[in-house]
């Protein structure tokens, strides 16, 4: 079945991409920038008129934009209500954690969905419980956003995290009207110090005491009752009782779900299954990750990430438009097709939300890091002619958006289902992401954890 968003671009871009090559002088380069939507830019190529500046493409599908910062105007960022169309979650990756352009250009595009589109909530890949401290912080502006971002991985406590925070718990002091209100929440599950001991409270509820052999067997499971071994190995005979235990936990929850006993709400049991998919999530990752199948290691977390992002916006927001904060693979829709060869939250998501689903990935030619386990510093792509982010580092700009989805360029900017070297994974990109931010440097980010490198 087609979708009826990237049909109705094709009639539009299609019919707009060849008048305003009609009207292009002989020998104009497509490097100017031509809006294929806006009359005015095209009738200005003309030399007729001075164009409005609502999108810059370069080339078919490949639009310049003013920048990274967020405060910059927004105009140039239009063609995303092509690319997104009706979606309700859309995806904002990185290629790797710390480097602060990235940062900036999400926060950006935030400003974006939420002025311009509609979009009321950002989740983060950090693990729910403890992002939860930001999404109060958003809600109330009650304690110093530095304090607040203590609830996020390391490598998101960051002046530019700060900087969005800080703009969300602005927006709702100034928006008062329910539906306007902005919403943060995580979606990470590796939290087995947290989750298991809220599921076997649960389970005391239940009429299972602490000394039940239920319990011991969930006790059983990687880091409850002692330090995580992570990335060591984890015994068999101890990964089958902590299995065990969290299979007879589930019973329980399915039991309780079809009595409907008092005092304990739908709410209460959704919450207790999600703990339960948090701990076996957690208990996959670092049980294969012992056993040197990173594949199934990494297909356990990304399917408990997505899962908890399902619930927990469910639950508590409903449909709300959302944008979702991860690196490029976590939010790949296909990656069993590119050379990560596994399958990501991204497919997961996908493969419940449908079309209402899109990712975009950021990628640049030069990435910054301030990551003390990983480097300090530029770090610069593969040179060969052959990897995405060469070819756009050599239209010469310092940031772009792509539509991998365009489908006026003719040719395109990339060959519909040729595989490329794209975010250091060999892939068709199409297939793994709808659209793509492209910085030429991304800096380095301004950390709050640590002290800056040197």
């Amino acid at each position: 079945m087609s979708d009826p968003r990237r049909t109705s671009r094709m009639r539009v871009l299609g019919i707009s991409a060849l008048v305003s090559l009609a009207l292009l002088p002989p020998g104009r380069a497509w490097a100017q920038p031509v809006d294929l939507l806006n009359p005015d830019s095209v009738a200005e190529v003309a030399g007729k008129k001075k164009p409005r500046p609502q999108g810059f493409p370069v080339l078919p599908g490949v639009y310049r934009l003013y920048g990274s910062a967020p405060g910059l105007p927004k105009d140039d960022l239009e063609p995303l209500r092509q690319i997104i169309g009706g979606a309700r979650i859309v995806s904002l990756g990185e290629s790797i954690h710390t480097s602060g352009g990235y940062y900036e250009m999400k926060h950006r595009v935030f400003r974006f969905l939420v002025e311009r589109m509609g979009f009321r909530a950002f989740a983060f890949e950090s693990p729910w419980p403890d992002a939860d401290r930001v999404g109060q912080y958003v809600a109330t502006c009650g304690e110093p956003p530095e304090e607040a971002l203590r609830g996020l991985f390391g490598v998101w406590q960051s002046a530019e995290t700060r900087d969005l925070v800080q703009w969300m718990c602005d927006w709702n002091r100034s928006h008062r009207k329910k539906q306007d209100k902005l919403f943060f929440f995580g979606f990470d599950v590796q939290q087995p110090a947290q989750d298991a001991p809220a599921l076997i409270s649960f389970l005391e509820r239940l009429g299972v005491g602490s000394d039940d052999p239920r319990v011991t067997d969930i006790q059983a499971c990687d880091g409850v009752s002692t330090p995580s071994v992570y990335p060591g190995a984890v015994s068999d005979a101890r990964n089958q009782q902590c299995l065990q235990g969290l299979a007879t936990a589930e019973q329980l929850i399915d039991q309780e779900a079809a009595q409907h006993a008092a005092g304990i709400s739908p709410q209460d049991l959704e919450y207790a299954r999600l703990r339960m998919v948090g701990v076996r999530s957690w208990q996959g990752q670092v049980y294969y990750r012992g056993l040197g199948d990173v594949v199934k290691s990494s297909e356990s977390r990304d399917n408990g990430m997505a899962y908890a992002f399902g619930v927990l916006r469910r639950l508590r927001y409903g449909d709300i438009k959302t944008a979702v904060w991860a690196h490029n693979y976590h939010i790949a829709k296909d990656a069993q097709a590119s050379s990560w060869a596994t399958r990501t939250m991204g497919s997961f998501l996908r493969e419940t939300f449908g079309p209402s689903y899109v990712a975009f990935a950021l990628i640049s030619n030069i990435s910054e890091i301030d990551w003390p386990s990983q480097g300090c510093g530029p770090i610069q792509v593969l040179r060969s002619p052959s990897v995405v982010e060469r070819q756009l580092h050599d239209l010469g700009y310092e940031a772009l958006l792509l539509d991998l989805d365009f489908p006026g360029g003719k040719p395109p900017f990339l060959a519909p289902g040729e595989k490329a070297r794209f975010s250091e994974t060999v892939m068709v990109p199409a297939s793994q992401f709808d659209g793509a931010f492209f910085l030429e440097r991304s800096r380095k980010m301004d950390p709050l954890r640590w002290q800056p490198c040197q």
